[in-house]
C-alpha cells in the first residue's frame, strides 16, 4: 500500500510540475504560455454536449482527473457522430494569430471493434469549414490505432487552420465500432506559423532542372529483393522503381529499431542498384517510415537522423549509374511537428544541403505536407538548389481507392455519376498541383496512386489517372508491384483470389503506359 502511495503521489506530483511547464508526456509545447484551451468536463456546455450522446458519461479516475468515457454496445454501431461527443470550440477565442494548432489528449480504449472504414473507430478529431468545404482533420492519426484494446498513451498533432476559420467541433467518441474508449488531458497550444504559399510571392520563383528530362514511368517496389522482379519489370518495360527502405514489423517501434532497419535495408539497396542498371531501370531510393514521418518529424533526434541518414547514403551511391533520386521522406505530415521544431521545409532544406554537399548534381525528391497531398505543393518553397523534384501521392477519393477491407460488401465503384467520381473529377483534384507545375516551372512526380483491385472499375480510374499525368508530363510510379496483393494488377478483381493470374485490365492498363518509356518527352506545357 504504502508503494502505491508513493507512486499517486509521485505521478500528480510530476503532472503538476507538466502542466506549469507544459510538457505532458513529453510531446506538449516548452512553454505553458501557449495554452489556449484545455477542455473543462465541468464546463456547462461540455456537460451539455456530453448528456447529447447516449452513450457518453465522466468519471473521475483514481486521481480524481475527470474521465469522459464512451461505451457503445456490441450491435450498437452507428454510422455518423452519434456515438461520440461533439464539444464546440472558437478558434477566435483561441487568438492563434498567424500560428498553427497543436492538440493533445490522452486515449485508452477496450474492445473497439473494427470499423468498416479503416479511418474510422476511435475518434479524436477536429471538424471545421473553410471556403465552403468541411474538414476532418485527425487528432489520433494511425489507422493501427483505431480498433481493439491499448492502454492510456498521449496522442499529440499538429495542423495549420485556415484563417477563415473561426469555429470548429471536437469529436470524441467511437464511429462504425463497438467498444469503449476514454479521454481526458484534452488541451489545444498555439504552434508553428501557418505555412505561406510560393505562389503568393512576387515575383513567382522557379524551378532550375539540368541534365536528363526523360519522363518515368513506373512501379513501387517490392517489399523484398529478387533479381526476378527486376528481369520482369524490364519485360513490362516500367523505367523506374520507387524502392521502399522500410520494413512492417507487425508493431509499434522506436526511432533506434527503425534504424536498425533501415540499416538492413539499405545494404539491401546496394543489391537492388545493380540489378537495376543490369536490366536498365532507374531507382529512386524512398525513406519510407509511417504514418506521416512520425518517428523521424516526432523529435530532434530523428530530425538529425535525417540528414544523417541521407548524407550516409549520398556518400555511398553516389555516381551509380542506376540512381534516379533520393526521395527524402515518405508522406511526411506536420501534424508531427511540436512546437518550436523547425518546418518540414526547412527539415528539407537541411536534407538537400546535406546531400548536395555529397553530391551536387543528383536529383531530391521533396514531398508536399500532409502526407504528400496533392493540394498542398504551393506551401513548399521552391528551393534555390536546382534539380529539386516535387512529389504528391494520389488516393482520392479515398471512399473508393482505400476499400481495404474485402468483407465490406458491396465496394464501391468507378465511374460513379450520382458520386461525380469521374476523370473530370480527378482533374479538379489534381488542378492545385498542375497551377504550381505552370507556375514554377516544378517538375512534378507522382510517387504513388492506385486503387484497390476489387474496386468495380479500378482499371478505369487508374488509366484516367495515368492519362491526366500524361497530359501534364509528369513521372510516375503506380503502387505497388508485388507488395501486398490488394495493390496487385497481377491478382483478379475477387478479393477471395490470393493466387496471380495471367493478366488482368488493370495491368494491361499499365503495361499499355509502359510502352511510352523510351520514347523523348515532350517539354512540359
Amino acid at each position: 500500500m504504502m508503494k502505491m502511495s508513493c507512486f499517486r503521489f509521485l505521478r500528480r506530483y510530476c503532472r503538476g510540475i507538466a502542466v506549469a511547464v507544459g510538457l505532458f508526456s513529453g510531446s506538449a509545447p516548452a512553454i505553458a504560455a501557449d495554452l489556449v484551451y484545455a477542455v473543462d468536463f465541468n464546463d456547462p456546455v461540455v456537460r451539455a454536449a456530453v448528456a447529447r450522446c447516449p452513450y457518453a458519461k465522466v468519471e473521475k479516475d483514481f486521481e480524481g482527473t475527470d474521465v469522459l468515457t464512451i461505451r457503445v454496445p456490441a450491435g450498437k454501431q452507428e454510422e455518423s457522430f452519434q456515438s461520440a461527443v461533439s464539444i464546440p470550440l472558437s478558434i477566435a477565442a483561441m487568438k492563434l494569430g498567424n500560428g498553427g494548432l497543436f492538440a493533445e489528449g490522452d486515449i485508452q480504449f477496450t474492445n473497439v471493434s473494427e470499423p468498416k472504414f479503416s479511418w474510422n473507430g476511435v475518434k479524436f478529431m477536429l471538424v471545421y469549414s473553410s471556403g465552403g468545404k468541411t474538414e476532418y482533420p485527425d487528432l489520433n492519426p494511425g489507422w493501427k490505432r483505431n480498433c481493439g484494446t491499448r492502454p492510456w498513451y498521449t496522442a499529440g498533432t499538429a495542423l495549420s487552420l485556415p484563417a477563415d476559420v473561426t469555429k470548429a467541433t471536437l469529436v470524441l467518441g467511437l464511429q462504425q465500432s463497438s467498444g469503449e474508449v476514454s479521454f481526458r488531458n484534452i488541451r489545444f497550444y498555439r504552434a508553428n506559423a501557418a505555412p505561406k504559399s510560393s505562389l503568393a510571392q512576387q515575383p513567382i520563383p522557379q524551378a532550375r532542372y539540368t541534365g536528363d528530362r526523360t519522363i518515368r514511368r513506373g512501379v513501387m517496389s517490392p517489399n523484398r529483393f529478387r533479381e526476378e522482379d527486376f528481369a520482369d519489370l524490364a519485360k513490362w518495360n516500367a523505367n523506374l522503381i520507387r524502392w521502399q527502405l522500410n520494413r512492417d514489423l507487425g508493431r509499434e517501434y522506436t526511432l533506434e529499431d527503425y534504424k536498425v532497419e533501415t540499416a538492413r535495408k539499405i545494404e539491401e539497396l546496394a543489391k537492388a542498384l545493380d540489378a537495376a542498371a543490369k536490366y536498365n531501370i532507374k531507382i529512386v531510393v524512398d525513406l519510407h517510415p509511417c504514418e506521416g514521418g512520425k518517428l523521424i518529424l516526432g523529435s530532434r533526434e530523428g530530425h538529425e537522423y535525417l540528414v544523417e541518414v541521407w548524407q550516409s547514403i549520398a556518400k555511398r551511391f553516389k555516381g551509380h549509374p542506376a540512381l534516379w533520386g533520393y526521395d527524402i521522406l515518405n508522406e511526411p505530415h506536420s501534424r508531427n511537428l511540436k512546437p518550436g521544431f523547425p518546418s518540414w521545409p526547412e527539415l528539407a532544406e537541411r536534407t538537400i544541403r546535406a546531400i548536395r554537399a555529397v553530391d551536387p548534381d543528383i536529383p531530391v525528391i521533396i514531398e508536399a505536407d500532409r502526407m504528400a497531398h496533392y493540394q498542398d505543393l504551393e506551401f513548399l518553397p521552391v528551393f534555390n538548389e536546382p534539380n529539386i523534384i516535387y512529389s504528391i501521392h494520389f488516393y482520392a477519393p479515398g471512399q473508393l481507392t482505400h476499400q481495404l477491407r474485402p468483407n465490406q460488401r458491396p465496394f464501391q465503384g468507378y465511374p460513379d455519376d450520382a458520386k461525380g467520381w469521374n476523370k473530370e473529377y480527378l482533374r479538379r483534384e489534381l488542378a492545385k498541383a498542375r497551377e504550381f507545375q505552370l507556375k514554377t516551372g516544378a517538375r512534378i512526380y507522382v510517387g504513388e496512386f492506385s486503387c484497390i483491385r476489387w474496386a468495380p472499375g479500378a482499371a478505369d480510374y487508374i488509366r484516367d489517372l495515368i492519362d491526366l499525368f500524361e497530359e501534364y508530363g509528369w513521372d510516375w510510379t503506380y503502387h505497388a508491384f508485388r507488395e501486398w496483393d490488394g495493390w496487385s494488377v497481377e491478382h483478379s478483381d475477387d478479393p477471395d483470389v490470393k493466387n496471380t493470374v495471367p493478366t488482368t485490365r488493370r495491368k494491361e492498363v499499365l503495361l499499355e503506359a509502359f510502352r511510352k518509356n523510351g520514347v523523348p518527352a515532350a517539354e512540359t506545357k
